[in-house]
């Protein structure tokens, strides 16, 4: 799977090298190429897709001892935790609590109301990692191996984070204030003040 994934990321840099190293002359269609939210942007859906297989996961410190809380005495020993990485059944998360993770409603009081104490967020957001893409390529494409470059960079501009619904909702709340210029993944970091450990779901 390793492999794979390594194919898979280098042809995702490629990809988005191909789409960015164009200038588009038509405004309208620049927006359209950019624009956020779910199923809004054919890009960021794309973006979606393609990084599922080899994007990082962590999980904050809140969230870790908030999940001990309450999960069974006995789902407690399944979770294997060393001083930088977190190791989580799948089971726990998507079969036995799922709902825990899972649900449609928005905001702190009706996530929690519903069942819902944690979030998967993508840090940065999706519309955050095309202008950050974009940018890279615009300003280095001409680099004969920027493209390996790229690659590199396509690993890490991203992770997807377990953390609290109040955490997520700090977030949150700050990218919309900014409207389009979203916040990167240090700036999202230090709003939520905590410690994260790398994630392992098996």
């Amino acid at each position: 799977m390793k492999k794979i994934s390594n194919e898979w990321i280098k042809d995702t840099a490629l990809l988005f090298y191909q789409i960015f190293s164009v200038d588009y002359e038509d405004a309208n269609f620049n927006v359209k190429l950019m624009a956020g939210g779910g199923g809004n942007s054919t890009l960021c859906s794309t973006w979606t897709q393609l990084s599922d297989d080899f994007l990082n996961y962590r999980i904050s410190k809140k969230a870790y001892k908030l999940l001990l809380n309450l999960i069974s005495e006995e789902d407690k020993k399944n979770i294997i935790k060393n001083e930088k990485d977190i190791t989580i059944p799948k089971k726990i998360i998507y079969d036995k609590y799922r709902g825990l993770f899972f649900n449609n409603a928005k905001g702190v009081v009706n996530r929690k109301n519903s069942g819902k104490y944690f979030h998967f967020d993508h840090n940065p957001s999706n519309k955050k990692v095309l202008s950050l893409l974009k940018s890279k390529v615009k300003n280095e494409k001409n680099n004969p191996d920027f493209l390996i470059e790229l690659t590199n960079y396509v690993k890490n501009v991203q992770t997807v984070d377990l953390i609290t619904v109040e955490e997520d909702q700090i977030r949150t709340s700050a990218d919309l204030k900014l409207k389009d210029n979203k916040m990167d993944a240090l700036e999202r970091d230090r709003l939520i003040k905590t410690e994260f450990y790398n994630l392992h779901i098996i």
